[in-house]
C-alpha cells in the first residue's frame, strides 16, 4: 500500500501517530529513514498532509536526524512548547544554483514544488548548529507548515513573528536550502521580504556558510573570530559581524589549528555598488546593509528609533506576492493582520491596514514618514513612497518619471541619499482612517509657491548660528522635487472676498524629523537636516504629500516656533480603484 505522506518513494517504514507522555502532547506526522531518501533516483516529494492537523506547531527532531538516521517531524498542540526549545531556519525560497552532478540527496515537499528542493546536507549542518546551542529541534517552514493547506498557511503567517521571536537561535542559510554557499559568493538573502523579520525577531542570529579552513581569527578593517561548525566543511558567524565584513577589502584569516594564513573577502550579502543609477542608489547593497544594521537591536536604541530603518529595509525587498511585504513585517510592529482579508496583490490595502493598526496600539507612531524622501509619494497613499515592483527572484525595480522641467527640472538621477535618522525627535502619533489618511497634529507653517528657477545658493548660506527669526532672504526654500516655496506670509488679499474666505488650496511644510547624509561606506555623515513634508490641500480638510524639504539644522529654533496644526494627509487617489488591474496596486 502506498505511503500516506510520501510520493514517488518506496520501501519506507512508518508507524501510526504517537504521543510522547514524557515530553508532552505531540504526534509524529513524518518519519522517513534517511537511507530511503538518499537511495531514491528520482526527487522524492514528502507530504505531511494526511497526518498533520491545521493550526498546529511542528518541529524537526535533530537528534533523530543525526543519531538515528531518520527525518522526523513532531506536531504539537500548544505553542510555544516550553519543553522543546528550538532553532529556526532563515533562507530564500529560490536560492543559489547547484551543480546537479555534485549536489547530494534532496527532496521536495508537496505544495511547495515551486521552491528549491531541501538538501539533506543542509539539514545536517542545521541540526549540528542547533545541537551546538543546546536545542534538539528545528523549525523549517517548508516542512513544518502544511504547504497544501491554505488554512494552515494563514494561521502560520499570523504566528510567524512569534515563531522566530521564541526560538533560541535563528540559523541563516543565505544561498538557500539546497547547498551551502561560500563567504565570497553573493546571494539574494538580504533582498528578500521575509528575511527581514527573521533577522530582527530572534534573540540570536547566526549565518552558516561553506568554510574549509577551520576555526581562527581574522584581521582587517575589523577583527573577530570564525568558528568552525562541521570540521572542514562549514563555519558559523553572527549576522551583525558578517554584515560588517561584507563588501570591505580583503581580510586575513589566521587558523588556530595550523597557523595557516588565508586571505578572504566577504560578499555573501551582495557585491559593492558601482557608480549607481538613480534606481540603484536607493537599493545599493551598502544602503541595504546599513539599514538592516540600523534596524537590528544592540541594546542602545529604542524600538521607535529603529522603526524608520525597519520600514526603509522593507521597502526595497522582494517577494513573489506583493502583500507578503506587509505580512513579513507586521509582527515587528506588534500587529497581526488576517492574511485572508487581502488579495495577493493588495500591498496597498495591507499597508494602509498596517499603518492603522500600528497607531491603534498604545504608543504607536507614524514611523514610516520620510523613509525615502527622494522617491515620489505613492499616488494613493502619499505618506508612503511609491512601491517598487518586485518578484520572487529578488529583483526590485522602481518605476517613476523624473521631475518635469517646469517644476525645477531636478531629476532623480541627481539625487543624493538622505535617510531618516529618528534619534532626538519622536515621530508623530495619531490615527489612520479607512481611506488611508494619516491624521496627526504636528508643527507646520504655510508656504507659497515661488516663480522662476532655483537660485544657486541654499537657504541657509546667508546666516550663521541658530535663530528663532531668520531673515526673509533665507526663507525661499526648494523642495526635493525641485519646486520653490516661500516660508513667510505673502498671501494676496482680495478686499471683495467674504471674511475668512481662502483664495486657493492651502499648502504647508509639516515637520517630520531629522535627515542625515548617507555614505556608501555605511556611515552617517554631516550635515544633518530637518525633514519636513510638503503637503497640499486637494479637498476640504484633506491633504496629500507632494515632496519633502531638507531644512538646515540652523533653523531648528525657528521651526520650534511653528504652529501646531491638525492635518489629515493621504490620497490623493483612492485606496480602492475598481478599474485598476491588480498589478497597478503595488506600483506606479
Amino acid at each position: 500500500m502506498a505511503h500516506p505522506y510520501l510520493k514517488e518513494l518506496a520501501s519506507v517504514q512508518v508507524g501510526e501517530p504517537t504521543v510522547d507522555r514524557d515530553t508532552g502532547d505531540f504526534k509524529v506526522v513524518l518519519r522517513v529513514p534517511l537511507e530511503s531518501l538518499a537511495q531514491n533516483h528520482t526527487l522524492p516529494v514528502l507530504d505531511i498532509t494526511p497526518l498533520a492537523s491545521a493550526r498546529r506547531f511542528r518541529l524537526i527532531d535533530c537528534d533523530q536526524f543525526l543519531h538515528h538516521r531518520a527525518l522526523t517531524v513532531h506536531e504539537f498542540r500548544d505553542f510555544p512548547v516550553a519543553e522543546n526549545p528550538y532553532a529556526a531556519i532563515s533562507y530564500v525560497w529560490r536560492g543559489s544554483t547547484v551543480d546537479e552532478d555534485l549536489v547530494g540527496a534532496r527532496f521536495s515537499v508537496a505544495g511547495a514544488e515551486d521552491g528549491d528542493p531541501i538538501g539533506m546536507d543542509v539539514l545536517r549542518h542545521a541540526c549540528a548548529a542547533a545541537l551546538r546551542y543546546g536545542v534538539k529541534h528545528l523549525w523549517l517552514d517548508r516542512l513544518c507548515i502544511i504547504q497544501t493547506s491554505k488554512e494552515d498557511k494563514r494561521w502560520q503567517i499570523r504566528h510567524m513573528y512569534q515563531v522566530y521571536k521564541c526560538c533560541v537561535v535563528c540559523l541563516v542559510f543565505p544561498g538557500g536550502i539546497q547547498r551551502l554557499v561560500h563567504v565570497d559568493e553573493p546571494t539574494a538573502w538580504i533582498h528578500r521580504g521575509w528575511t527581514l523579520q527573521e533577522a530582527l525577531a530572534p534573540p540570536r542570529v547566526e549565518v552558516i556558510y561553506a568554510w574549509p579552513h577551520g576555526s581562527g581569527m581574522y584581521l582587517g578593517l575589523y577583527r573577530g573570530n570564525i568558528v568552525e561548525l562541521v570540521p572542514g566543511q562549514s563555519a558559523i558567524t553572527p549576522l551583525r559581524q558578517l554584515l560588517a565584513l561584507n563588501g570591505f577589502p580583503t581580510a586575513t584569516f589566521i587558523s588556530s589549528g595550523n597557523g595557516a594564513i588565508v586571505p578572504f573577502r566577504t560578499t555573501i550579502f551582495g557585491l559593492p555598488t558601482d557608480t549607481p543609477s538613480a534606481d540603484r542608489a536607493e537599493r545599493a547593497i551598502e544602503v541595504v546593509i546599513f539599514m538592516l544594521k540600523s534596524a537590528l537591536s544592540n541594546g542602545g536604541e529604542t524600538f521607535d528609533e529603529r522603526a524608520p530603518a525597519i520600514w526603509r529595509s522593507a521597502l526595497f525587498r522582494a517577494s513573489s506576492r506583493p502583500v507578503d511585504m506587509v505580512f513579513s513585517v507586521m509582527g515587528l510592529f506588534g500587529v497581526s493582520l488576517d492574511p485572508g482579508a487581502f488579495e495577493a496583490d493588495d500591498r496597498l490595502g495591507a499597508t494602509a491596514a498596517l499603518m492603522r493598526a500600528i497607531l491603534e496600539r498604545p504608543g504607536g507612531r507614524a514611523s514610516w514618514l520620510s523613509i525615502a524622501p527622494f522617491l515620489p509619494p505613492h499616488p494613493r497613499l502619499s505618506t508612503f513612497p511609491v512601491f517598487p515592483r518586485t518578484n520572487v527572484d529578488g529583483r526590485v525595480e522602481l518605476e517613476f518619471d523624473p521631475a518635469p522641467e517646469g517644476r525645477g527640472g531636478k531629476t532623480v538621477s541627481k539625487q543624493r541619499l538622505a535617510l531618516l535618522d529618528s534619534r532626538g525627535m519622536g515621530m508623530p502619533t495619531g490615527s489612520v482612517d479607512e481611506a488611508g489618511y494619516l491624521c496627526i497634529s504636528r508643527r507646520a507653517i504655510r508656504v507659497h509657491a515661488l516663480q522662476g528657477k532655483r537660485a544657486g545658493d541654499s537657504h541657509h548660506d546667508h546666516f550663521e548660528g541658530g535663530t528663532a527669526e531668520p531673515p526673509r532672504c533665507c526663507l525661499d526654500i526648494w523642495a526635493i522635487d525641485g519646486t520653490g516655496w516661500r516660508f513667510y506670509d505673502v498671501t494676496p488679499k482680495n478686499p471683495k472676498a467674504p471674511q475668512g474666505m481662502r483664495l486657493g488650496a492651502e499648502t504647508f511644510a509639516v515637520l517630520v524629523g531629522w535627515h542625515n547624509q548617507f555614505s556608501l561606506h555605511g556611515l552617517w555623515e554631516q550635515p544633518r537636516f530637518l525633514s519636513a513634508m510638503l503637503v497640499r490641500e486637494h479637498a476640504s480638510g484633506r491633504y496629500h504629500v507632494e515632496s519633502y524639504f531638507e531644512l538646515s539644522d540652523k533653523l531648528e529654533r525657528w521651526v520650534d516656533t511653528w504652529e501646531e496644526r491638525a492635518l489629515c494627509i493621504g490620497g490623493p487617489g483612492p485606496i480602492r480603484d475598481a478599474s485598476a488591474r491588480p498589478d497597478d496596486l503595488d506600483t506606479v
